[in-house]
């Protein structure tokens, strides 16, 4: 056994919380519904670093925090819709409201987060690296205050690590992954996310305009609307099961990737009379479908342009399936990862990459003999549900209380040689029943308000 072990997870998308009774989810916009597991997993590897004498370190690949789904104001109340001015705003300031509103909703969390970081031996240190929904990690000030809130200053200070674009040393390579899938949350320059018009505020690409204009808004009614990815799966996918509610996301889409307010087919989906009128033909017609559906591939095709290798569909194959089209996206998201994996084996020598953002986790050896690992995401996914579960989730006789989660994880060892074996994991918070409580929980008890409060001391 070596000395040395790593972990690696993606995509929690941790947000505001929930109201004060937690079988009512009183905010719809917070997904992540795992605090209990997430505070054990922690637990289970700190037991194992301090049983084990093994220095470890937790790698938060992209999307840990979901700001773009937290409003920066003051007084936040969990059961209110605000609107979306309340979610544009991304300087700084704005980001340290959202933070402290995202600490404030998940105590048990950060304080998991803190008591894993520890300074004698065996160390346990933590890395984040930022991704398409939370990429207000940039601001100085904001990590900052996330040091402040985790208790990490002084002495344990460099065992918080925030990685701006990717972690590529002990031969992995880490990276959220959004850079290199579909084009509409790709950033220019995602090392300096800072909006050129406006150095003040972050650019927000095509993707997180979406989440704040549409999802934001529809995830009132419809709980379930951001568990698949990519949007323009998701976009075909509720073509065969709500028309209406595929128009009004088609008419963000193309305003924030097409923006022409005299485009036909825009201008069609805004104008109720003719939505209508589409959403008849298009349920009774396969064939004026079919035609539907290529008069929209030119919109949804997922592939960044400069991405020659990516499986794209010529319009003598887009057929009047729409889950079909949606499943192919999906496919399309995975082969454009695949391809990037293997060619940073190829350039950066790493035995084990890993992606997340997709939320499907997936292991494969590439063609080096390295090893591919998506990590997936611990909220709710539909990738692979069936008909009958998207029809249920349409008619709202599906609750989100009752879905069962994956927990996908990576796990670094690394021998005597300092050589690492990555494998993909699930875990499993009711595999053993041990408790033990965090050294310095009696401190937590009485100091939670003075480190989680703005200008609180350490």
């Amino acid at each position: 056994m070596g000395h040395k072990l790593k972990f690696v997870l993606s995509d929690l998308h941790i947000g505001a919380g929930y109201a004060s009774n937690p079988s009512y989810p009183g905010n719809p916009l917070e997904d992540f519904r795992a605090d209990n597991e997430l505070v054990v997993f922690l637990h289970r590897i700190w037991q194992e670093s301090r049983q084990n004498q093994r220095e470890t370190e937790l790698i938060i690949n992209g999307d840990f925090f979901e700001f773009l789904q937290v409003p920066a104001v003051d007084g936040y109340e969990p059961e209110r819709t605000y609107p979306p001015e309340a979610f544009v705003d991304s300087s700084q300031d704005a980001s340290l409201k959202r933070l402290n509103i995202i600490a404030q909703g998940h105590p048990e969390v950060f304080d998991a987060l803190s008591d894993f970081i520890h300074v004698e031996h065996p160390q346990r240190r933590i890395t984040i690296i930022k991704g398409n929904h939370d990429v207000n990690l940039f601001w100085p000030g904001v990590k900052s205050r996330l040091r402040e809130i985790l208790g990490a200053s002084g002495t344990r200070a460099s065992l918080l690590l925030f990685a701006d674009e990717f972690v590529s040393r002990e031969k992995i390579y880490v990276e959220h992954g959004h850079q290199r899938a579909e084009k509409i949350n790709r950033y220019r320059d995602f090392f300096d996310p800072r909006a050129l018009d406006d150095p003040r505020q972050l650019y927000y690409p095509a993707g997180s305009c979406f989440v704040i204009d549409a999802f934001n808004t529809i995830e009132h009614e419809h709980w379930f609307i951001d568990h698949l990815k990519p949007i323009t799966s998701l976009i075909w996918y509720t073509l065969s099961w709500n028309f209406e509610l595929a128009g009004q996301m088609l008419v963000h889409f193309i305003r924030h990737t097409s923006p022409d307010e005299n485009d036909n087919l825009l201008q069609e989906l805004q104008d109720a009379d003719r939505r209508r009128e589409l959403a008849r033909r298009y349920t009774t017609e396969p064939a004026f479908r079919q035609h539907f559906h290529q008069r929209l591939h030119p919109y949804l095709n997922a592939s960044p342009s400069d991405n020659n290798n990516a499986a794209t569909h010529s319009l003598l194959e887009v057929g009047d399936n729409a889950m079909a089209l949606g499943q192919a996206d999906q496919q399309q998201q995975h082969t454009m990862l695949r391809q990037a994996a293997e060619a940073v084996a190829q350039r950066e020598g790493a035995w084990a990459i890993m992606f997340g953002h997709t939320h499907y986790p997936v292991q494969e050896t590439l063609s080096n003999e390295s090893v591919y690992i998506n990590t997936g995401s611990w909220i709710e996914d539909f990738s692979d549900a069936s008909p009958e579960t998207w029809e249920a989730l349409f008619n709202h006789t599906r609750s989100p209380l009752n879905e069962t989660r994956l927990l996908p994880y990576a796990r670094i060892d690394y021998d005597e040689q300092d050589m690492p074996t990555a494998r993909l994991l699930y875990f499993d918070p009711t595999a053993s029943q041990r408790k033990e409580t965090f050294p310095g929980s009696l401190w937590r008890k009485f100091n939670w308000l003075t480190r989680i409060l703005p200008g609180g001391r350490q």
